[in-house]
């Protein structure tokens, strides 16, 4: 009979280190990890360690961890809840009763209750510049070096190089919505998205539309965890700090940040028990 295979598991850390060097060396202790590694991911921290860890292992970091203040929660590799790949969906409404999800023939395909769903997590993600490439010579330039063979008078070709360049892009808003029961995260792009429902709100362009279904949506999801960036994007605040650098870095954070949620309710709801007499 063949050995069980045993359970590993996924760690969380929700808050930054006050004590770097010292979460560090423990990393170092507990998984052999290289310093200048281990340091890198505690600075990006709060965060999901990158690999599974054995029970002991999980044990003795879940144990540092508390003795270093730092908030932490470990979960069973195969029950560490998956919201990826986040459905992109493209026509939507939110209506009264809740936010209704159709198909690209108008049909309803989903149905969410506001009360159901448990992060709404939006940001803008850096689309880089857009490139130029060197278009051919124009019909004047190709005269002149005509003439330029004729005459026998070759010169140097036209430089296509410094007809190339870069225009800068402006951010793409992103929205990422988590549902419970069953667990499902949908995706919003803003240019890919068709806001028909707004009505006599609807405006020509859907940067200007994005924040509105963005704004109707936390409004009416009141139960639901509306993220830091969600508020600066809609606060009109400094672009940076609801900036992420794709659409996966987006994903990765609304992952943790309902993870957060969930530790919080929990943490919450054994405090309301002990003081509850």
């Amino acid at each position: 009979m063949s050995e069980k295979p045993k359970a590993t598991y996924r760690l969380v850390v929700f808050e930054e280190v006050d004590d770097p060097q010292g979460v560090r060396d423990l990393f170092c202790k507990v998984t052999g990890i290289h310093p200048t590694d281990a340091m890198q991911w505690v600075a990006r921290a709060p965060g999901v360690w990158p690999r599974p860890l054995s029970e002991s292992e999980t044990r003795t970091l879940l144990d540092g961890l508390f003795e270093f203040g730092v908030p932490a929660e470990a979960w069973r590799t195969d029950q560490f809840p998956e919201v990826a790949p986040a459905r992109t969906i493209h026509t939507a409404a939110c209506l009264p009763e809740g936010f209704r999800i159709q198909g690209l023939r108008g049909e309803p395909t989903h149905w969410i209750p506001w009360d159901r769903i448990d992060l709404i997590s939006a940001g803008c993600i850096d689309t880089g510049d857009l490139m130029h490439k060197a278009g051919p010579p124009t019909w004047s330039t190709a005269v002149s070096v005509g003439l330029r063979a004729v005459t026998f008078r070759f010169g140097r070709p036209p430089d296509r190089s410094r007809r190339a360049g870069r225009s800068p892009r402006d951010p793409l808003g992103e929205a990422i919505i988590i549902r419970r029961d069953p667990l499902i995260a949908f995706r919003i792009i803003e240019n890919q998205m068709n806001y028909a429902y707004l009505g006599d709100r609807l405006s020509t362009k859907a940067a200007e539309n994005f924040p509105l279904l963005l704004t109707d949506l936390c409004t009416l999801s009141k139960t639901a965890d509306v993220t830091p960036p969600t508020h600066a994007l809609l606060g009109g605040k400094d672009l940076a700090e609801s900036c992420f650098p794709s659409s996966q870095a987006l994903l990765d954070y609304s992952t943790h940040r309902l993870l957060w949620c969930w530790y919080r309710r929990a943490r919450d709801s054994r405090t309301a028990d002990r003081t509850d007499f």
